[in-house]
Parts: C-alpha cells; sequence; structure tokens
C-alpha cells in the first residue's frame, strides 16, 4: 500500500519587485523592517516594499527573512508569513557578494 506524504512548496528566494502571484507559491524575502503594525509587518529589500501579515514580532529596523505564503488577489497579492528570522548579525556586504549581487 502506497503511503500518501504530504510535500510542501519550497520558499524560493525571490526580490519583492519579482514576486509573480501566478506562479510563486511561497517565497523567501530578505529585508528590514521599515513599520509595522497590529499583525503585520512592512519590509524593504532595496527593490520594493510589502507588507506581511505575520503573528511573530519583530521591531523596526530589524534585517529579517520571512518565508511567506503567497495568496494571489483579483488585484495583486497578499503576503502571510510562516516564518521569521533574525538576521540583523548578518554581514550584508558579504551576503550580497556571495548572492552574486555586489
Amino acid at each position: 500500500m502506497d503511503s500518501f506524504q504530504f510535500k510542501r512548496a519550497p520558499a524560493v528566494p525571490r526580490k519583492i519587485s519579482d514576486i509573480a502571484p501566478d506562479k510563486d507559491i511561497r517565497v523567501r524575502l530578505l529585508g528590514r523592517v521599515i513599520d509595522k503594525g497590529e499583525g503585520s509587518v512592512v519590509i524593504d529589500d532595496g527593490s520594493a516594499k510589502a507588507e506581511i501579515i505575520t503573528e511573530q514580532p519583530a521591531e523596526l529596523g530589524d534585517v529579517v527573512r520571512i518565508i511567506a505564503r503567497v495568496l494571489p488577489l483579483e488585484t495583486g497579492y497578499d503576503l502571510r508569513a510562516e516564518v521569521t528570522q533574525d538576521m540583523s548579525t548578518l554581514d550584508m556586504e558579504l551576503y550580497k557578494k556571495a548572492a552574486g549581487n555586489a
């Protein structure tokens, strides 16, 4: 008997400006928290800004990596965080160099 195993879609690294709600299911974003509200944060990754619905705390100015679900809407999309990681100790220059964005 074959056993069914649920497989989660991979979180693809994306810039906010490159998110395609018709193709992307889960994305991995890296950016700085520039605003926060009740149940959401706004991050800026240098290409664009995005509001992400989250229950996980983040402070203004923190550098975070967020794994989020992309929920397509009639006009645009919503992002719902699954995981938020504090990346404040990340050496951004070294990261950009390693990622080929230097």
